[in-house]
């Protein structure tokens, strides 16, 4: 909604543009809890502590595992804030740890059994609340709505994708 300055068709479309920000603000709320669906009882006993960052990263980790560096790129963070994850992960029995036979400097993080089964458990949850949210819509509505997901998520206009941080 980039318009010029002074333009009467940009003050109309400038006002409008606040009442679609109102509009979205009001609907936030409404729009979580439809998508809130009860954690199962046995997710939730699983979870415990696990914060939802940690579950994202368990996520993003392949059952053979990824190498630290990777890790670090899957998730977005610098090398060091990736060791302090991967080693609370560690502790709740998430991961492993395995040195490279080939090169003992590259550290390799693996998802355990159990973190395999949660982020499972978490994953078959979160399909259950977008399968939810889907039943309410109909097939344009469910076309539309993964555009605008999409425009959201990928690069702004005028913007190099390939220069991202």
């Amino acid at each position: 909604m980039n318009f010029q300055p002074g333009d009467a068709s940009a003050e109309a479309a400038e006002r409008t543009a606040q009442d679609v920000v109102e509009q979205v603000l009001e609907l936030q709320p409404l729009l979580q809890r439809t998508l809130r669906v009860p954690l199962p009882d046995q997710v939730s006993t699983r979870l415990g502590t696990v914060t939802p960052h940690q579950l994202e990263a368990l996520g993003r980790l392949p059952p053979e595992g990824i190498t630290m560096r990777e890790f670090a790129t899957a998730v977005g963070i610098s090398g060091a804030a990736a060791t302090a994850l991967a080693s609370r992960m560690i502790r709740q029995g998430l991961a492993k740890r395995r040195y490279d036979d080939n090169d003992r400097r590259t550290v390799w993080l693996v998802p355990t059994a159990e973190g395999q089964e949660t982020a499972g458990a978490v994953r078959d949850w979160r399909r259950q609340s977008v399968t939810r949210m889907f039943e309410r819509l109909d097939t344009a509505q469910v076309t539309a709505f993964l555009e605008v997901l999409s425009a959201l998520t990928g690069p702004a206009p005028g913007t190099d994708s390939s220069s991202s941080s």
